[in-house]
């Protein structure tokens, strides 16, 4: 009998610890839904949906002034780690994203190494995966990274876009756009870019794939009118891409004071001498002057030109020297 009303009353102090501790929860519920925390936290939320990389930004800072505590959140803490993958902001995201077993942070991880030029790194992680779509969306793309642009399409066209969430989708389609582009199978890149497109029109590579797409279908007015929406970020292999894009946009349309400024602002960014160097070798190139380019086109290689502009800087050398040898042996015939 004694045993029994100890089990009674050790059930009804349970019982009212537990109604304290649910009445703790939901004053602390009240209290959160209604201060300011909430409105960050779904700014910070809203601002990933559109792809706000500034928003985001500034909703990390207030947390980190404001509510240190919040960073510890893991929604807000991969925010955080998707902010720095998408701006360029390397330092230690390795090793963070190393702490994750999630083929969401896997795939960041791959991305992040194709990113540096590690693919011996990106090649290694291939075999994690634990989603079979998600193993061959990171090996489309690796694909893509190495420039095999055939291989990168059959292997992204197995890929069932209902097995990827939006972004993965976005990422799929770019890359299928730019591997059709590659090879120069301009109508099923538009194709795959309006998937794209119609996935996730506020998509940072979305527009800016738009906007190259419109550059080699040389649809000037469309691309002047992207350019002007695409601005400049903290990623400076992305800022580096879009001025000197922007600077043979202006060269093609004749906007001379444009491609002036543009020129001065790729000056002040690393690498700016050799981007300088090659836009130079184009312009003159264009003039039919192909001593010159030809001089500013390896001056610009000597300098060590970013990934992006390197290939097409040695094409365009080997075209310059083509047309010199041309012209040499011409003159030889003709006296001239």
């Amino acid at each position: 009998m004694l045993r029994k009303k100890r089990s009674s009353r050790g059930y009804k102090k349970r019982k009212r610890l537990l109604k304290i501790l649910i009445g703790g929860i939901l004053i602390f519920g009240i209290l959160f839904l209604s201060s300011p925390y909430l409105k960050h936290v779904m700014a910070f939320r809203g601002a990933i949906d559109r792809y706000d990389f500034i928003a985001l930004s500034q909703e990390l800072s207030w947390m980190e002034d404001k509510a240190g505590w919040l960073k510890v959140v893991p929604a807000i803490r991969e925010g955080e780690l998707w902010l720095k993958l998408n701006q360029g902001s390397y330092e230690n995201l390795e090793a963070d994203l190393l702490k994750y077993d999630d083929d969401t942070q896997r795939l960041w991880l791959l991305q992040l190494y194709c990113l540096q030029g590690k693919p011996k790194e990106a090649e290694s992680i291939l075999q994690t995966f634990k989603a079979f779509p998600l193993q061959r969306l990171a090996e489309g793309l690796l694909w893509y990274e190495e420039e095999s642009y055939e291989e990168a399409v059959n292997v992204l066209l197995t890929i069932n876009d209902t097995d990827l969430n939006r972004e993965e989708q976005v990422l799929k389609n770019i890359a299928l756009t730019r591997s059709h582009m590659a090879i120069g199978d301009l109508d099923r890149a538009q194709k795959s870019w309006r998937t794209a497109s119609e996935t996730s029109s506020a998509h940072p590579q979305v527009l800016a794939t738009e906007y190259d797409l419109a550059l080699t279908l040389g649809q000037w007015d469309r691309a002047k009118e992207l350019s002007r929406q695409l601005v400049v970020t903290d990623n400076i292999s992305y800022t580096q891409q879009l001025l000197v894009k922007k600077a043979i946009l202006s060269l093609v349309i004749g906007e001379r004071e444009r491609y002036e400024d543009t020129l001065k602002e790729i000056d002040k960014l690393e690498d700016g001498e050799a981007c300088l160097q090659y836009l130079a070798g184009i312009e003159v190139y264009e003039h039919g002057d192909f001593v010159k380019a030809a001089e500013h086109l390896q001056g610009a290689l000597d300098l060590g030109l970013p990934q992006f502009v390197e290939k097409d800087a040695i094409i365009a050398l080997q075209q310059a020297n083509e047309r010199i040898e041309a012209e040499n042996a011409l003159q030889k015939i003709t006296g001239k």
